[in-house]
This record gives C-alpha cells, structure tokens and sequence, in this order.
C-alpha cells in the first residue's frame, strides 16, 4: 500500500511539474489562432489563451516554492522570491486582459478599455523568468546532473521575448527543460554520507 501511494504522489508531481509548459505551449497555438484574422481579441480564443496561460503562471509559481522547499538554500529562496514577484505581475496583466477582452465588442473598444487599468507591478515581470532560470540552474547544480535544462529554459524566454508568436516553441522548450526535476520526485530527498561518515539529505 505504501509503495503504491509513493507512486501516485511521484506521478501527481510529475503533473504539477510538466502542466505550466505545457499550457503556455497551448496558449501559444490558441494565440496563433486567435490572430488568424489580423488581430488578438476579443472572443473566445482570446478567453480560453487567456485562462490556460493564467493557469501555467499559477503553476509556475507552486514549481518555484517546490524547487525552494527541494532545495533549502538561501540562493534558491532569493530565487523563488524572485520568481513569485515577477509571476504576480504577469499574473496581474492577464486578469487585465481577461477584463477588457471580456467588455470589449472589438480590438479598437479594448484599446480604449485598456487605458482605464494601471499596471504598476510591470517593472518587475522580468523577475519571473530570471528568477525560475536560476532555480532550474541551482536545481541541476544541486542534482549534479541535466546542466543543459537551465540553458532550455533560458532559450525558451528569450523566445518569448523575440516574438510572442514562438510561444508554443517555447513552451515546449521550457517542458523538456522541466522533465529533469520531475523525474526528481521519484527519488525525492534521499540520504547520503558526507566525509566523515555523516549522513545529510541529497536531491
């Protein structure tokens, strides 16, 4: 009974690990759709992009507070605080364009709408991608393996940043990237001898 409850909780982790690429990969093909008539917003397509992409960042979040809680390191904290402040500013914009697509009868109405939201928290979106780039490279460092999930990662956001319409590439990038510490949770925090014969926890 305890090994097949060990597994189901290895299973459900991989989920939780795997899910937010994954959505923003489906945000970024429901996003290509959504522009197929010249435009993004607002309708259906611009609703369901929206909700999956506010999904992934959700997601990403509970990631950054596992990998701290995995990690236990004062860098790995810095971090995921990091992480957490960048993601509250992404997730404040995409209500905001959850709002306006939502009261909008068209692109010119959302314009409009969009100049009656402040986005104060936009200086520090950038944390958020930093901040989770850094937490998969403390992660491998840690692991001592899969030192090329980091520079996945790091590609994906650039992506992102070159051009929105990537975004399924990244995405997807950003999920190969992640496959190494879900595959982690199979394992999860095992005990190993220090030097003198000590025991101490290891990834």
């Amino acid at each position: 009974m305890r090994g097949g409850t060990g597994s189901g909780q290895a299973r459900g982790m991989r989920l939780t690990y795997l899910a937010p690429p994954f959505l923003v990969a489906a945000y970024g093909v429901v996003r290509l759709v959504d522009g197929l008539d010249g435009s993004h917003g607002p309708g259906p397509a611009w609703t369901i992009g929206h909700v999956l992409f506010l999904v992934a960042l959700l997601g990403f979040g509970w990631v950054a507070v596992d990998l701290w809680r995995r990690l236990r390191t004062v860098p790995a904290l810095v971090a995921a605080a990091a992480t957490l402040l960048g993601l509250a500013a992404f997730v404040h914009t995409v209500v905001v364009d959850l709002l306006v697509g939502a009261g909008a009868a068209d692109r010119a109405e959302m314009n409009l709408r969009y100049q009656d939201h402040d986005t104060p928290l936009d200086p520090v979106a950038p944390l958020y991608p930093l901040g989770f780039t850094v937490l998969v490279l403390l992660f491998a460092i840690a692991a001592r393996r899969a030192y090329w999930s980091p520079v996945l990662v790091l590609v994906g956001y650039l992506a992102i940043v070159a051009n929105l319409d990537l975004l399924p590439i990244a995405g997807l990038l950003i999920l190969g990237a992640s496959i190494p510490a879900a595959r982690g949770n199979d394992v999860g925090v095992r005990a190993t001898k220090g030097p003198h014969g000590r025991q101490h926890a290891g990834i």
